[in-house]
């Protein structure tokens, strides 16, 4: 998948170029979304556009149908019967996450995956959010997973930054002072 994120980088900055001068950037990445959301619902749309044997303008062709459908600006349109084209379909997964780190950092904000133990209520989420901006200096998105294995607390990351403040962490820290002595 190594492949995949490179050439994925290389096409949501084609698209982040196109788009940042209309202002369109962010509607231009939820459209993208939807569409690529239309793919996978069925009838058989992401098995033509990922099979190699199918020509390249059929699969533009059904890409475009699909966005024309789903309602898309054109740019959008185009994009996706581009990525189509060049069979590049199976991309489009890691095309929207490296498009969503140039429109974040477009905005001057980040988005904070955070696995907790028990769903956060709406004050901690703030109170998180806000202790996350101050040692950040940039406006956070947070994006809350419920993970059952955690004994208690929450595990934030922030690209490569990692904020463990769950049970299990700190028994494991714990457990590494104990046998240090």
């Amino acid at each position: 998948m190594r492949a995949h994120e490179g050439t994925a980088r290389r096409y949501a900055k084609a698209l982040f170029d196109l788009a940042q001068p209309a202002a369109e950037a962010e509607a231009a990445g939820r459209e993208l979304e939807q569409v690529v959301a239309a793919f996978s619902d069925g009838g058989g749309a992401q098995a033509v556009l990922t099979r190699p044997w199918i020509k390249p303008a059929d699969r533009r062709g059904v890409a475009t149908a699909i966005a024309q459908k789903v309602g898309v600006r054109k740019l959008v349109q185009d994009f996706v019967g581009l990525v189509a084209e060049r069979g590049r379909a199976d991309h489009f997964a890691e095309i929207i996450a490296a498009y969503r780190v140039l429109v974040d950092n477009a905005l001057g904000r980040v988005r904070a995956e955070v696995r907790t133990a028990v769903a956060f209520t709406d004050p901690e989420k703030q109170k998180l959010s806000a202790r996350l901006e101050q040692a950040l200096g940039k406006r956070i998105i947070l994006e809350e997973q419920v993970d059952a294995s955690l004994l208690g607390g929450f595990i934030a990351q922030v690209g490569s930054l990692i904020l463990d403040g769950s049970l299990d962490g700190q028994l494991a820290r714990m457990r590494q002072r104990l046998a240090r002595g």
